[in-house]
């Protein structure tokens, strides 16, 4: 628990004994899911429960999570687990040498993912970043992770930028600038994972190995300032008994723009149905992948966000970004299109005239 809780501070590790501690060594590390539910802090009611096999039979699972930091709000979690279940139990990636590879996590004996949400508030104040952070998980404290340098390693971070963060760690007396190592654990200063195109970051992930793909659909924050994210887990080999089917219609035929940039507003709609076998709230939504383009000289569309979750039965707004350029044509055509991610087959599409 109080692993680099020294270095939990604006300083880093080259301020970890400042006294009084406004640099340094503050308060241990904020702990991991995996941390609190060993220590009971949390119990496994506060937790979405999952499990790889499980998905393939249920079909995607869909919830809120909020910030670490806090107690749950109202129908959310304080994580999820997804547990490396099935007939072959246990972590299916090929094995890898660390030593050789720095951003492998090695043997692959790891047993369960963890998704949870970083606040920037509370323990996590010095952290230095909120979002999503994704992990792999030992339910052991013991477990080399191979290599001639072999460590014991019971929680593995998903990196959402495993290049080089290239930042300079300190300077030299004589002006000379070292960098921070690969090997540096502040290379995970930029590792959350956000929702958005425009996020700076990654907003899914895919463990091809082990079939699995987590989203990060939606960020939402309370008249508090409580930051929660939308979440969904799917298996890539099995979609479940739900009957999916997606409908797309625009809020408005028409939108004249006010301004050279504007959102085109239209509406999803999930014409799929739950399980009759009442697997559960969670898995009565679909998550929907967006696309947009537009016909008009002069004319771009965009997407602030290009997935949306939306329960059976249910409808959600959903926009496009659209602008023009100086001399663009005096109206073009945007045209939006959703399909499902739990079955491809499904989509729909619907247009906008926009004009200036």
């Amino acid at each position: 628990m109080m692993d680099r809780g020294c270095f939990n501070g604006p300083g880093g590790p080259h301020k970890r004994w400042v006294v009084p501690p406004t640099k340094g060594a503050f308060m241990p590390a904020g702990l991991m899911v995996r941390n609190r539910l060993e220590n009971k802090f949390i119990d496994e009611s506060d937790l979405l429960m999952l499990g790889r096999d499980s998905l393939a039979k249920s079909g995607l699972a869909v919830a809120e999570v909020t910030a670490r930091a806090v107690a749950p709000r109202s129908g959310a979690y304080a994580g999820i687990i997804v547990r490396f279940d099935g007939a072959k139990p246990g972590d299916l990636t090929p094995p890898d040498d660390p030593a050789v590879n720095p951003l492998s996590p090695g043997t692959p004996n790891y047993d369960f993912y963890t998704l949870e949400v970083v606040q920037r508030i509370g323990y996590d104040s010095f952290t230095p970043d909120s979002g999503v952070l994704i992990a792999k998980n030992k339910d052991s404290l013991r477990g080399r992770n191979g290599g001639p340098n072999a460590f014991n390693s019971y929680i593995w971070v998903i990196d959402a930028h495993p290049e080089d963060i290239a930042v300079v760690d300190y300077v030299k007396p004589d002006g000379t600038k070292v960098m921070r190592t690969v090997a540096d654990y502040r290379q995970l200063n930029d590792a959350l994972f956000h929702a958005g195109v425009g996020s700076g970051s990654l907003c899914e992930w895919v463990d091809e190995p082990n079939r699995l793909h987590f989203y990060v659909l939606d960020l939402h924050k309370d008249k508090d300032g409580i930051l929660s994210y939308t979440l969904a887990a799917r298996s890539l080999d099995g979609a479940g008994p739900q009957e999916r089917g997606v409908a797309l219609a625009p809020f408005a035929a028409r939108v004249k723009l006010k301004a050279s940039a504007a959102r085109a507003p239209y509406i999803l709609t999930n014409t799929g149905r739950a399980s009759e076998a009442g697997a559960g709230v969670a898995f009565d939504a679909d998550v929907y992948r967006l696309s947009v383009s537009v016909e008009g000289r002069g004319w771009t569309a965009g997407l602030p966000n290009a997935l949306a979750a939306v329960k059976a039965g249910s409808s959600s707004p959903v926009t496009a970004l659209v602008s023009y350029q100086a001399g663009a044509a005096k109206s073009a055509t945007v045209t939006l299109k959703a399909v499902s991610e739990s079955d491809p087959s499904k989509f729909a599409t619907a247009s906008i005239k926009v004009s200036r």
